[in-house]
């Protein structure tokens, strides 16, 4: 249950006061985490009768919006139009309105078999591509690359996950890796995190390595578009000292932490896609 006139995270309450001094990434995530815990996860359970509807219920997203409004923030970004549709619902629920299916986006479906066909030769074919051509990867499908990441899943929809794009010699030498990434032949993506927000939900007390895993799953996301796009790419990950080592080189703020980059450019040739162990000695078998 809601505390009336706090919003709730792990370890602290905050006031109306608290939220109006804090930092728009902060209660952006705060925002997004509350709709989340205190909407998302109970709203299917309410709808199918399983669970009554909570006292207070959506109260704390309630009040972090009315102070997003009172700070002049944007109400038109996507993250604050999905908690705002789940504000209404909640809304709906507490009016002692009934929510009915044609409510609710569908439910997914099976794939055709043609759509089907489609996804596993996207999974099967992917490789990694560690040699490209001497020609420019242009803006536009970086952009896809970055969306297809913005798109992956993440822990709490806290949205944690930040991209630099390198493309000049001299941005690229910044990052260490154990291949060549010539500028020309390739564009280098770092993905990291912003480590302002998880603090705000007391999320890094529980959950630290989440936000390592949000870059891993935008990663591979993003190796998935390029090779869909025709472009080959390749997965490197990072050590605590070169990530140090490339913030102080490339002058990339302080609550950016380097996670792990991918380089992405037109495949010199074709590789060997390396094999994976045999699936029955993946499953692990429990009594």
């Amino acid at each position: 249950m809601s505390r009336k006139g706090f919003v709730r995270a792990v370890g602290k309450n905050y006031t109306r006061e608290d939220l109006l001094k804090m930092e728009p990434v902060a209660l952006g995530g705060l925002f997004r985490e509350r709709v989340h815990h205190g909407i998302e996860v109970k709203f299917n359970q309410i709808v199918s009768r399983k669970m009554p509807v909570p006292e207070n219920f959506g109260y704390e997203a309630r009040m972090i919006l009315e102070v997003w409004k009172e700070r002049g923030f944007s109400e038109k970004t996507p993250d604050i139009e999905w908690g705002k549709k789940y504000i209404d619902f909640a809304d709906r629920l507490i009016r002692g309105e009934e929510i009915k299916p044609e409510d609710l986006p569908p439910r997914p479906e099976p794939f055709s078999q043609k759509e089907m066909e489609t996804v596993e030769k996207l999974i099967r074919e992917r490789r990694s591509i560690r040699e490209w051509e001497e020609k420019p990867v242009p803006e536009e499908l970086i952009e896809k690359i970055m969306e297809a990441g913005r798109a992956a899943p993440l822990g709490c929809n806290l949205g944690v996950v930040r991209f630099i794009v390198l493309t000049s010699e001299e941005e690229i030498s910044a990052i260490t890796s154990d291949i060549p990434t010539p500028a020309g032949r390739c564009v280098v993506i770092v993905i990291g995190y912003d480590d302002r927000i998880y603090p705000a939900v007391g999320h890094d007390k529980i959950v630290p390595h989440n936000q390592v895993l949000d870059c891993a799953a935008a990663g591979d996301h993003m190796l998935l578009m390029a090779h869909a796009l025709g472009l080959g790419g390749v997965w490197l990950t990072q050590t605590e000292k070169t990530s140090l080592r490339f913030k102080e080189k490339i002058g990339a703020p302080e609550f950016f932490q380097p996670v792990m980059h991918i380089a992405v450019g037109w495949p010199a040739n074709g590789t060997i896609k390396t094999e994976r162990t045999p699936l029955e000695d993946m499953v692990i078998k429990v009594k």
